[in-house]
Order: C-alpha cells, then structure tokens, then sequence
C-alpha cells in the first residue's frame, strides 16, 4: 500500500467506532492522522480494535511486519505515550497487563495532545471540526458530556442527584489528575486566547484515565481537597461545569462557550436542545428583574436577552448550568429542576453501547433510504 492508502484505510476503519471518524472533501482528516501516526503506527494501528485486547493477540496479526514481539510492544506503548490510542490495564494475581484498543479522535486523541499541540494541527482540527466531526458526534443526539449545576445555585430544597454532585464525583473516584484545557492551548496558540478567562488548569480525570494523564505527561496528580478548589475557581470564573455523561464518568471538562470546542459547535447547530443533557433550567422572575444586563455576560450559550428591560431564557440553549444565577444582584433567576429526569448510563463503557446501538439504527435507516 502507498502511505496516502495505509492513512485512508485507517481512517476507514476509526469510522466503525461508536463516534466515526468520517472523510472529507479537503482531506484534512488524513492530515491530522499524519501528526497522530507515523506509517508505521498507522499499519499497526489498522490491527487495533475498539474492544481492548493483549499484545500477543495483536501480534499474530500483524507478526508478518513484526518478527519480534517486544518490538511491537515498545511501539504499542510509544502509540499510547503519544496519545494515538488507548490502553486498558488487566490485573492478574502477580503483575498488571496492558491491552490496546483504539481512540475517538475527541473525547480522546485530541485530548490527549495537550504537550504537543501546535498552531498547525490546532486549524486543522477546528477545519475538520466544521467539515464533519460535529455532524458525527451529533448524529445520534446522545452526548458524550452533560451539564451538572454550579454548587452555588443549587437552593436546599433542590433534591441533587450524587450524578448530579461534582463533590460527590470527585469524592468517590480513586485518583484525581489535572490538565490544562486542550481547546483554551488551540486557542492560545492561534492568537485567539479565552476572552472569558485566564485559567487554564480545570480538565479532570479520574482513576484509570486520571493514571493516563500523568503517565503521558499531560497532567499532574491532585488531592480531592485541590479538586475541589480548583472547580471552585472554575465555577467562580463562570466556567460550566461538564462531566461525561454517566452516573461514573472519568472525567470532568470546565468549558466556557468562548473556546470549548462542544459548546462552541453546539451554538452553531438548528437544534441544539437535542444534544443538551442537563435536568435543570434557569427561570427569571419578572418582577424582580431590573434588566441590569449582568446576566448576558456570564451565559456561556448567549441563552438570555433582554427584552422591555427584563431578562428572558431561552430554554432551547439553556443549559441549567446556573451561571447566570450567581450573579444576579436582584436574586431574580432560580434554578428549575426539569420534570422529567435524565439519568445518564452507568459508566462510560455503557455510554459507549448506547451511541453504538443508536448508530447502527441510523445506518440501518440510510440502507433502507438507498
């Protein structure tokens, strides 16, 4: 196979995963696994599966191009150092095992590219972006992030669920670890720095993938005490609080709708309440509100105008993040719990199931259209 082929197949086969991986008419997706894999990398990672498996197993398909099998381990680890792919590690009675699967590009190898983003690869992820990523990860309007109430606007008679609860995520979870914000670094180095603040450190994993982190020297291990402060500071900086979409996520974003490459694209789109997973909204009392406008700069989502003098929601972009609320001088927005629940799959592997059980109804349905 000519590189330009090794580089197509395996963009054709990261397309078979929960979220795809779809070509374009420009081609900037073989770009950006040219910075992800080397040809070499790219063979060996058209031999990785979405399920984790051990080295010895991948090693039989690909030994043609591998005599030895330490060779292909040194090259699997330096894959997963690089943030290329994914590893799962199996603990047996005298030793810990690592089985490799494949990424998402986002939630995934993009992520994973905090030390070695450049100007570069940042454009042409924003480019893919536009052309085809967010058709992809919107298609089966199951989002892989949720929304979760800032702690200040909760009131006490609210009854928060523990999924609910960042205090309740971070306390349970094994490890913490910290990393700066991917989208805030594209931005930086494109000139475009965060208008809505200088903070960068506020993206959290836990146990497995809080391990990930610090291994691929993307992070730094933390106390739940320093958690806490810090989403503190986030929150304080009007920044929404997102973790994965499951009752035990692995991780925790801090996104402002200036730089965050979800909200940002989620603004764009004709529908965007169908990919907002959120049980809470906020409601402005008129009688209260003077229209002082204080509210228009902390909505991430430009969910609020004013009109006559008074504030209006839009429920349609509102997230429930309750931003809006801790500000408001008059006290004249409550945060309201939705009538009807969502609650999120288990964990992220059950999230996983449900976007590819989704998608393979929709491609059903394109067969069907044919």
């Amino acid at each position: 196979m000519t590189e330009l082929e090794i580089y197509r197949k395996l963009q054709q086969h990261l397309d078979t995963l929960p979220i795809g991986y779809p070509p374009t008419e420009s081609g900037v997706e073989i770009r950006i696994l040219k910075f992800l894999f080397t040809p070499e990398e790219a063979e060996i990672a058209l031999n990785l599966r979405f399920i984790p498996e051990p080295a010895y197993k991948i090693h039989r398909r690909v030994k043609k191009n591998f005599d030895s099998f330490e060779d292909l381990k040194n090259k699997l680890n330096a894959m997963y150092q690089k943030g290329a792919i994914n590893v799962k590690r199996i603990k047996t009675e005298n030793s810990e095992d690592l089985w490799y699967h494949l990424a998402f590009l986002a939630v995934g190898m993009y992520e994973y590219q905090v030390k070695s983003i450049t100007p570069e690869f940042y454009m042409d992820i924003e480019t893919y972006f536009d052309e085809a990523y967010v058709d992809e990860f919107t298609s089966t309007k199951i989002n892989q992030l949720r929304t979760i109430p800032i702690e200040k606007s909760v009131e006490p008679h609210h009854q928060i669920a523990t999924y609910d609860d960042f205090k309740t995520l971070i306390g349970k979870a094994e490890n913490v670890a910290v990393m700066d914000c991917i989208c805030q670094k594209g931005k930086d180095l494109i000139g475009h720095s965060c208008k809505q603040t200088n903070f960068r450190e506020h993206c959290f994993t836990f146990n497995s993938s809080a391990q990930h982190v610090v291994e691929i020297k993307n992070g730094r291990y933390i106390s739940k005490e320093e958690a806490f402060k810090l989403i503190n500071k986030a929150q304080e900086e009007g920044l929404i609080v997102q973790p994965g979409n499951a009752i035990n996520p692995n991780f925790i974003c801090c996104c402002c709708g200036d730089c965050c490459d979800l909200l940002t694209n989620l603004k764009k789109l004709t529908r965007p309440w169908e990919l907002i997973y959120s049980n809470f909204f906020a409601e402005i009392n008129e009688e209260l509100c003077v229209g002082c406008q204080t509210c228009l700069d902390r909505c991430q989502m430009g969910a609020i105008s004013i009109n006559n003098n008074i504030a209006n929601v839009t429920l349609n972009l509102c997230l429930g993040c309750g931003n809006c609320i801790v500000v408001c001088p008059e006290e004249a927005i409550s945060l309201i719990k939705k009538e009807n629940e969502v609650i999120p799959p288990e964990d992220t592997t059950q999230l996983y199931l449900k976007i590819m059980d989704e998608r393979a109804k929709l491609r059903r349905i394109e067969k069907g259209n044919e």
